[in-house]
């Protein structure tokens, strides 16, 4: 229930567990080759010599083109490798080297590194597989508690975006907020610190950590709801505190933690609610420029979204959407560039930040570059933060351009839905590019994004008392494409449903594209568009011409990276949203890509995405030359009917206030759709048994599987009512299947029941 774990269910892992601490592999994770399942290990290093990067290592990455030592392979997480076996006259030949089932249905957003023939990599909630790279055979595996604790105000979904290794160690931030230090020769627990602060907010951490320097960095989310985002920084031998930055400033009536918050507080309204938090969570887009000894990181969206309750006098709002420098030993702040400021329209400063050295005008100079949220590609110097360009890459409405001279964004006032009239805004809270990696080809000097089209209708509405772990926007949010459909919109929202206005906007028709872009040149140099919005998966470009990308629609696609001529796509019938890898072991190269769909908050499947016909059986797939043929997931049987529902013998008014309830709490996961990621309660027997009803909601019945108790936010009559609207959705569904109808989860939006 609401946007959270709540409701994100995936298989338990139990037998998992106990097998892991145990060293071994759990059954059904046993991987499969195209011929056989090779019973014996092989990999380069041995046990006690696993895992070891250093800062030489890493810097001297290129003579080790077989190797991927960070998620984006180097220090610059550039996503490129060297390697060329695999190119664009071999790539026809390209087949299926082996796969690891892990037995989870979420989101799998991860980019494995693979060092001395082992393959690290997260996985759902803050699992942790390594494994040998040349067989898939299982080395350990580490699962980490999973108590659910603030579970309720997550966002989005319970992924995890990778590991960091160094030093023989293995770094993994859990859903939950613990940062573990594993060791890599066998998983071991070496260390584990408790990274979040303030319990009963909704804190979670679901990107990768950070190696800079002496310490391992990382953040958190939650800045749609109400916690106040921070980053921290732990010794990398004993998990001990070395510092922690706050990126919004707190209580006015308390000291500032340092002269940072101090020069934030004054671009806030000191009179605002500071038990809304402030967001600006730094929940992923983190780099470390080791040549100047800084941390790089990005900022989310302020909290609430609507600045007229965030911060009623106005103001930037430091540090939401920025970027934001700080020296790795202390913390201390060096540098920001806010990209957005006092920020609206949920445009996150997270998205994927790469670091190299661009020759701009005849001079070699080390830039910090992203594809942000906001839909401006902007280059800084890495030193000094100056803003050396932002350009469009995308459609976008909300700004006419950046000024380079002030860097400040020329805004469109036609966007500001402060003023009470309703708006339509260029992107929407999806991005012009989200999470989803990037790669900047040494070989082309372009950098492929993986971007989406797509807008948003905006208005203000009243905002709710703050309630813990509860999203509070403060605004209606609607896809621009439902502005087609003026008859599913509330009255107010009229104004921009009218044809004559939509056509002074970009098209509301929402699509995705692969773009290569020339960040010294400041243009697209060419696209390929895919099957569906929602299809921006993750990229890597390499030394062999190519550039490879995964699809929701389960493709896994390879490119010329000079033209985007499509060179080869192999169907797997997996979702794939994460940046493919590459190394190479005993001179044969070898792509790898987690596979399975989830994150963004959405409760039931996009057109487009595979899962709703296959499924969502999470799978690390691996790819080589001559490979065989890739196994495809069965098609999914047929959705058996909704059950008769129990008799409804709740009062109206019972039904109407279960309806609000479970707008609030637990319709951003429950769909009640068919083939939703997330159980269709209209099926469920439990809304017959109010028992067993309450034992789930109340009682946490249900933990294991990811749905936590809300006995401290829900009281036992308003869990009732909620079953009460429960069972009259489920009457209403069942009564339109009887009549040869079942609505769809659009219409069920448009009813409220969602």
């Amino acid at each position: 229930m609401s946007r959270s774990v709540a409701a994100h269910y995936f298989l338990p892992l139990t037998a998992t567990l106990l097998l892991a601490a145990c060293g071994k592999a759990p059954e059904g994770d046993a991987p499969a080759s195209a011929e056989s399942t090779p019973a014996e290990v092989a990999t380069t290093a041995s046990p006690d010599n696993r895992g070891r990067i250093d800062a030489q290592r890493l810097q001297a990455v290129a003579t080790e083109p077989g190797a991927w030592l960070t998620t984006g392979r180097d220090g610059g997480k550039t996503h490129y490798s060297p390697l060329d076996q695999i190119n664009r006259d071999t790539a026809d030949r390209i087949g299926f080297a082996w796969e690891l089932k892990t037995g989870t249905n979420r989101g799998m957003q991860a980019t494995p590194i693979v060092v001395d023939g082992v393959m690290y990599t997260s996985g759902v909630a803050g699992r942790v597989y390594a494994l040998d790279a040349k067989t898939g055979a299982t080395l350990w595996q580490f699962e980490p508690p999973l108590e659910l604790r603030n579970a309720r105000g997550s966002c989005c979904d319970i992924v995890n975006r990778g590991v960091a290794v160094w030093q023989g160690k293995v770094y993994v931030g859990s859903f939950e907020g613990i940062l573990y230090a594993l060791d890599a020769a066998d998983g071991k627990v070496l260390w584990q610190t408790d990274t979040i602060v303030e319990e009963h907010r909704a804190y979670s951490v679901t990107g990768a950590p950070l190696i800079a320097g002496k310490v391992v960095v990382i953040g958190n989310g939650g800045a749609e709801f109400d916690s106040r985002g921070y980053v921290s920084a732990y010794d990398l031998d004993t998990g001990a505190l070395a510092w922690r930055f706050y990126t919004v400033p707190g209580d006015p009536s308390k000291p500032y933690e340092n002269p940072a918050m101090e020069m934030a507080a004054k671009t806030w309204d000191p009179a605002r609610d500071v038990t809304r938090g402030g967001g600006g969570n730094a929940w992923d887009g983190f780099a470390y420029d080791a040549d100047n000894n800084l941390v790089i990181f990005g900022t989310a969206n302020g909290a609430p979204w609507n600045p007229a309750y965030r911060s009623p006098a106005g103001g930037d709002n430091l540090f939401i959407a920025s970027l934001v420098a700080l020296k790795a030993d202390t913390g201390e702040y060096v540098w920001h560039y806010q990209q957005t400021p006092g920020e609206m329209w949920d445009y996150d400063a997270t998205p994927h930040i790469m670091l190299a050295t661009l020759d701009l005008h005849g001079t070699p100079r080390k830039v910090v570059m992203q594809a942000s949220k906001n839909g401006f590609f902007y280059v800084l110097d890495s030193a000094s933060g100056t803003l050396l360009a932002a350009d469009a890459f995308v459609d976008v409405n909300w700004a006419t351009g950046v000024d380079l001279t002030t860097g400040r964004p020329i805004l469109n006032p036609e966007t500001d839905y402060t003023t009470g009239k309703p708006v339509v805004a260029f992107p929407s809270g999806v991005g012009g590019h989200n999470f989803n990696p990037m790669s900047l080809s040494q070989r082309t000097g372009l950098v492929y994004i993986p971007t989406a089209h797509s807008g948003m209708g905006l208005l203000t509405t009243p905002i709710p008392e703050r309630a813990p772990e509860r999203m509070a926007t403060g605004l209606q949010v609607a896809f621009a494409a439902a502005l087609l459909t003026p008859e599913a919109m509330p009255p107010e929202m009229a104004p921009i449903t009218d044809p004559e206005f939509l056509k002074t906007q970009p098209s509301v028709v929402p699509s995705a594209a692969l773009k290569a872009w020339d960040p010294v040149a400041r243009k697209v140099v060419w696209e390929f568009q895919n099957s569906s919005f929602m299809d921006h998966g993750g990229v890597l470009s390499t030394g062999g011409g190519i550039v490879v990308q995964g699809g929701i629609d389960g493709m896994f696609r390879v490119f010329n990276d000079e033209t985007g001529a499509l060179i080869k796509e192999i169907e797997t019938g997996s979702p794939l949203i994460a940046a493919p890898m590459t190394y190479m072991i005993d001179g044969v190269q070898y792509i790898a890509i987690l596979a399975g769909s989830g994150g963004g908050g959405w409760n039931f499947w996009m057109p487009g995405n595979v899962a709703a016909e296959r499924g969502n059986d999470n799978r690390i797939l691996v790819f080589r030359l001559d490979g065989g043929a890739t196994p495809v997931p069965p098609l999914l049987p047929p959705v058996p009917p909704i059950p008769q529902p129990p008799e409804n013998t709740a009062s109206a008014e019972d039904i109407a206030a279960g309806a609000a309830l479970f707008g609030a709490n637990c319709a951003s996961c429950h769909a009640n759709a068919e083939r939703a990621p997330v159980p269709d309660l209209r099926r469920s027997p439990m809304i017959g048994a109010p028992e067993s009803f309450a034992a789930v909601v109340l009682s946490g019945a249900l933990q294991t599987r990811g749905m936590p108790s809300w006995a401290d936010l829900l009281s036992a009559d308003e869990v009732e009512k909620i079953r009460a609207h429960v069972i009259d959705v489920a009457r209403s569904a069942y009564e339109q299947q009887a009549a040869g109808s079942a609505p769809s989860p659009e219409s069920a939006i448009r009813e409220g029941h969602l």
